[in-house]
């Protein structure tokens, strides 16, 4: 499935290098060989992050494979707040327009990893929502609309995701990072099937930042139980986590 992570801190950082190298090993098809007939995450890859003033999020996108990517200069960025997301998808679905982050020019941008099979057939109030809801062949970029549709009702993000679970059908998962300037939500919904190991996520924390990913890559990284949501301020990298109920 796609991999992704983020790292959000206190203070301005350069990304280590050597998460960096771990994270496109984990990217790499002799790692998910012994789980994935298609191997590598080689169809685009993307990523996000606060600009100097931590005012604006800077979004690249790109469709080369994201292990030919040009890390030296991914790692000078000096930023509180860095996500990376690399695709896996059919061949015949490479499109840069569905490259990761997924906007919609909205409150949030999403990054997604897992497949939704089935989502209802809806009106969103919001023509704009539902033009692209009825639309759009993507499931994260439906996924968005139907949270940000939910969020618009006036509902808040815990139960807005729990009515969308309801009404879904997921294959792997729902797996996101949900996001903008402020905060960056952490959703987990995922199938527990024998490749479920490849649909978790996994938080280390320490005093001054949060790493969340795909894969660990610090020896203090703990898996987040399913159906979960934790909502982080990227202001004092307050953390709420709660259960969802459906």
């Amino acid at each position: 499935m796609c991999r992704m992570f983020f790292k959000c801190s206190l203070e301005p950082f350069h990304l280590d290098y050597n998460i960096l190298k771990k994270y496109v090993k984990s990217c790499h098809w002799r790692y998910l060989r012994k789980y994935d007939l298609l191997g590598h995450h080689g169809l685009g890859w993307g990523f996000a992050y606060l600009s100097e003033n931590d005012k604006e999020l800077v979004i690249k996108r790109d469709l080369a494979p994201i292990y030919h990517a040009d890390w030296k200069n991914l790692a000078k960025i000096n930023t509180r707040f860095l996500l990376v997301h690399a695709r896996k998808t059919l061949p015949w679905k490479k499109n840069l327009g569905n490259v990761h982050p997924i906007s919609i020019k909205e409150k949030y941008l999403i990054t997604h990893n897992g497949i939704i099979k089935k989502f209802p057939s809806i009106k969103l109030k919001n023509p704009k929502l539902n033009k692209i809801y009825n639309e759009t062949d993507l499931d994260t970029r439906k996924y968005l609309c139907s949270i940000i549709n939910e969020l618009q009702e006036g509902r808040n993000l815990k139960i807005g995701l729990e009515s969308i679970f309801k009404t879904i059908e997921i294959g792997a998962g729902a797996n996101a990072f949900l996001f903008n300037s402020q905060s960056c939500n952490v959703i987990t919904n995922h199938k527990t099937n024998f490749n479920g190991r490849h649909h978790t996520l996994f938080l280390s924390k320490n005093h001054n930042d949060i790493l969340v990913s795909t894969t660990p890559f610090t020896d203090n990284s703990k898996e987040i139980p399913n159906h979960s949501l934790i909502q982080i301020s990227l202001a004092d990298l307050n953390m709420n986590m709660v259960k969802l109920e459906f």
